[in-house]
């Protein structure tokens, strides 16, 4: 047994420092104080000292947690990451999660929802990139499909093309095929589907324009011609590029 000879207020408010047998034991919320009626002359057992301390453990979880929700919405697997790392025990952890989750704190469907739709409103990242971030994250599977298949269509075919005209513009020195070839890889690396990327294309309507091509297609030749010892060298390197044989032959006859 030991016996409470000091309860001494601390500078955070509704915090204090309980003294046991006149040294000092253990710091406790005023919740815990009126919870287990410390005050002053009150006797301890070993089990019931042990039971106020994993409260003030699970307390002091509970405020960590609360706190690193507060800056933005987390998963339920950010929050017990975030509260292993910082070594509370697996009880307290689970503790937390479940008054949090009864509080409505925590919630990986209302998360999920309002991390696509921030995506969607702040990215242009498609479907599968969104998918793998929310894995990344921890959101359960079944909640990450379920939300995925919501997505509207129209939104996603709106981004893709938004993003799809700024790689037009950054492609701009290309080849139209290599251009076309561009886009469609740029596309499927943000997470867009086959079906998305072709109603995209044919919304764009790119159409490739002869005189351009034949203009861009000098540029490249005068640029790199010195580099091949040999016409089809450099013929298979322009190819490369997305140029037609006819029309690299054209460029390559009026240089001579």
């Amino acid at each position: 047994m030991a016996k409470v000879t000091k309860i001494q207020a601390q500078k955070r408010k509704g915090r204090y420092n309980v003294y046991l047998d006149g040294k000092y034991a253990f710091p406790v919320a005023e919740t815990t104080l009126i919870e287990f009626r410390l005050m002053n002359e009150t006797e301890l057992t070993d089990s019931q000292i042990k039971e106020i301390q994993d409260r003030e453990n699970v307390n002091k979880a509970y405020g960590d947690a609360v706190n690193y929700l507060s800056y933005q919405l987390r998963t339920k697997k950010e929050i017990k990451d975030y509260l292993y790392k910082k070594e509370y025990h697996r009880d307290a952890v689970d503790d937390v999660i479940q008054r949090l989750e009864n509080l409505h704190y925590l919630d990986d469907e209302s998360y999920a929802k309002s991390f696509i739709n921030t995506q969607l409103r702040t990215t242009a990242n498609g479907p599968k990139i969104i998918e793998q971030k929310m894995i990344q994250k921890g959101v359960p599977n079944d909640i990450v499909q379920n939300k995925i298949l919501d997505i509207d269509q129209d939104i996603l075919v709106e981004n893709a093309t938004d993003f799809a005209k700024k790689q037009v513009r950054k492609q701009k020195r290309a080849s139209f095929k290599q251009m076309l070839t561009k886009i469609k890889q740029s596309l499927y690396q943000k997470g867009f589907n086959n079906e998305v990327i072709e109603i995209v294309l044919n919304n764009l309507d790119l159409e490739p324009d002869e005189d351009e091509e034949l203009a861009k297609l000098k540029v490249l030749v005068n640029k790199v011609q010195h580099r091949y010892d040999k016409p089809e060298k450099l013929i298979h390197y322009l190819m490369t590029k997305g140029y037609h044989f006819d029309e690299i032959k054209r460029v390559l006859s009026s240089d001579d």
